[in-house]
């Protein structure tokens, strides 16, 4: 009886130690987007994620450790004229956050804006090996009131922040530093930033845990750049209520021609790397999901009403598939530069109707 007994403690303690080693490899193999949806508050539902070390391999600017203003707003403009700033809410302040606070566009791994009905927040993954305590001593030299606690939030405001720099967002207005996660979080709002903060440290729901986020986000892979818009918001902020009733009218003949669709349950557009757009539309179950493949994929090449122009004079569909709940398409731009994924972020835009 006892030998079983230590073979069943063996047992138990043998699987316990591979699920914790499960765990752990998932985690450290997540893509730079599965990081950020970890990191950002549950219930947003507008989430912008920008991959700057892609976007610094993809501009081929040096920059070095300590580039000089010139050699950052070339960067800058680069990754601007290729689009590859389109989801980033602090790319036009790259040479005043690189110089005042240590961290930014010129040296972070990823950024994540956050929108929500609570609060917007942006969460910074600042490089490998970054020193915090040099990050706290920019940021009580730039005038920021130092909180008690170490992952307390740094007290600026819209004054300090326009008097620092005029490019600089209003979301830095409060921040947070995250040393054992790697992180920086801001606000506009102190006490958003707090509430942020709670969910990059791992103390607090995050997006990944909402219904349908990681489901959503998978599809996309490894990206450049990307913007989720989690459960039905996409058809409140992409609506075609925002074109006039001419235009309106046109899109209920054109989504009746393709076939009919049904609401989303979210939506994500990427850029990937190689320029192509990814779309994913979410849907409540599999069946909605492979009902609405061809209407989408119709509607994504045709006229845009609302936009004056037609998709199929910018993109090309190369791929479209349903997986799972998603509808999964492939547009590969018609001209190697110009403007992929902010020339979409706004609607109205058509083939993401509810």
């Amino acid at each position: 009886m006892r030998r079983y007994l230590v073979f069943g403690l063996a047992l138990v303690l043998v699987a316990g130690l591979l699920a914790v080693g499960v765990l752990v490899w998932h985690r450290s193999h997540r893509t730079p987007l599965e990081q950020a949806l970890h990191a950002v508050p549950a219930g947003s539902e507008r989430i912008s994620f920008t991959d700057w070390s892609v976007v610094r391999q993809r501009t081929d600017v040096r920059l070095g450790s300590d580039p000089s203003d010139s050699r950052i707003e070339e960067f800058a403009d680069k990754a601007y004229d290729r689009d590859l700033t389109a989801a980033s809410s602090i790319d036009e302040a790259a040479v005043a956050m690189h110089k005042i606070f240590g961290f930014g566009p010129v040296n972070a791994q990823w950024e994540a804006f956050t929108q929500s009905k609570e609060g917007a927040a942006m969460v910074l993954k600042v490089a490998d090996g970054a020193d915090f305590d040099v990050l706290a001593d920019n940021l009580r030299t730039a005038g920021y009131e130092r909180p008690e606690d170490d992952d307390g939030v740094w007290k600026g405001g819209i004054d300090l922040v326009a008097q620092l720099d005029p490019s600089l967002s209003p979301e830095v207005q409060y921040v947070v530093l995250l040393e054992d996660q790697g992180l920086v979080v801001t606000s506009d709002q102190a006490g958003y930033a707090g509430t942020a903060a709670k969910a990059a440290a791992g103390d607090a729901d995050s997006a990944a845990s909402d219904d349908g986020v990681t489901d959503l986000a998978d599809p996309l892979g490894e990206v450049a750049n990307a913007l989720l818009w989690t459960g039905d918001f996409a058809c409140d902020d992409l609506a075609m209520s925002k074109a006039d009733q001419n235009d309106q009218d046109q899109a209920k003949q054109l989504v009746q021609r393709a076939g009919g669709v049904t609401p989303l349950a979210g939506l994500a557009m990427a850029m990937l790397p190689d320029r192509t757009l990814r779309v994913v539309e979410h849907f409540e179950d599999s069946e909605r999901a492979r009902k609405n493949l061809r209407p989408r994929a119709k509607l994504a090449v045709g006229d845009a009403p609302g936009r004056g122009v037609s998709f199929a004079d910018d993109f090309e569909l190369t791929a479209s598939r349903s997986s799972g709940t998603n509808v999964v398409l492939d547009l590969e731009p018609r001209e190697k530069t110009g403007y992929v994924l902010s020339a979409l972020y706004d609607g109205p835009v058509l083939f993401a109707t509810c």
